[in-house]
């Protein structure tokens, strides 16, 4: 997560939101919804990189537990999305889609957290930024300022009304990770197997030009390094159908503005002690429609091409956007090489 500086009256507004209940519970904010196109400037524009434009939604709200969205999950046949945000609260979204591509949102709840008690999280231990999905329903979440992973199991994962009754069991941490800094600690979670984490810190350095992660397993943690692309950090990944994992990163400043970077690392690399390179798919920056993007989700469609979806954290702040965009991954040429 990263902040802009806010000015005066957005700080009062900001610090002046509700406290959350006590017990966690659903609510059904009301969610308007605008489309956006790839660029303003040159509306016949429509691919960056390795990435093919299929469309873009603006997603806004009163209701004052809506954005900080920092991670992002799209269900198979492209109909549901899950994301969670930097208040601790899950939403979940049925989508509205034309040629499989999302168009608007349909019936959507914010779920609370819960911790062991069933309360919902509160605040230095709400600060969620990597979410990532196992095949049996159950949903890691990784937190930062109190940094760790938690691993939360529904009792009925068909049903996300069960998210608020969640089982959340922490994972033992390597001394290591207590060193990130408050707001640099594990952004990016992805699952490469059934039972294989691929963690990154945002900005928790691991010696020059690199940054730290795990690859975590059966309470394991293997340490590698991830080479940094300045200004830029790493903020999530996903597996790609082929054992890539694609990496989403910004830039986000108030001198060095926004941009956003799309990068894969080859499988075959990633092992424990390697140092792991992410080559570039896609640079974006405005006028292209981008915010402080921090969610990144992969599905396969029904013609075998990899999608690739993108979310906004806007802070909840009244000066960024909670941002979907929607592409379509194209293969690797020898161009791109």
């Amino acid at each position: 997560m990263r902040h802009l500086i806010l000015g005066a009256a957005a700080l009062v507004a900001f610090t002046a939101c509700p406290v959350a209940a006590k017990e966690a519970r659903t609510r059904t904010p009301e969610v308007a919804v605008a489309t956006l196109i790839l660029n303003p400037d040159n509306p016949r524009e429509t691919r960056v990189g390795r990435l093919t434009w299929l469309n873009g939604l603006k997603l806004s709200s009163k209701h004052w537990l809506f954005g900080g969205f920092s991670s992002l999950e799209i269900s198979p046949d492209g109909t549901k999305l899950f994301t969670a945000s930097d208040r601790a609260t899950w939403w979940t979204v049925a989508l509205e889609l034309k040629d499989g591509v999302p168009v608007g949102i349909g019936d959507s709840a914010l779920h609370d957290m819960p911790d062991p008690q069933g309360l919902a999280l509160e605040g230095g231990d709400n600060d969620a930024e990597g979410m990532t999905l196992a095949p049996d329903g159950s949903v890691y979440v990784s937190f930062e300022r109190n940094h760790r992973i938690i691993h939360y199991r529904l009792p009925d994962p068909a049903d996300p009304g069960t998210l608020i009754r969640a089982t959340p069991e922490t994972l033992p941490s390597p001394p290591e990770l207590a060193n990130a800094p408050l707001n640099g600690g594990l952004e990016a979670l992805a699952l490469l197997d059934d039972k294989t984490l691929f963690a990154l810190t945002e900005s928790l350095r691991a010696g020059r030009g690199y940054n730290r992660g795990w690859l975590i397993r059966n309470g394991t943690w293997e340490p590698f390094e991830y080479k940094r692309t300045e200004p830029f950090d790493p903020t999530d990944a996903k597996r790609l159908p082929n054992g890539d994992v694609l990496v989403l990163e910004r830039r986000f400043s108030m001198l060095g503005g926004l941009g956003a970077r799309l990068c894969v690392i080859a499988g075959a690399t990633i092992k424990p002690g390697a140092k792991l390179e992410c080559r570039t798919v896609a640079d974006m920056q405005p006028p292209h429609p981008i915010d402080n993007m921090e969610g990144l989700a992969v599905r396969v469609n029904e013609k075998g091409e990899t999608i690739v979806y993108m979310i906004s954290d806007d802070n909840f702040s009244g000066m960024q956007r909670t941002v979907l965009l929607v592409f379509r991954l194209e293969p690797e040429t020898a161009a791109d090489r």
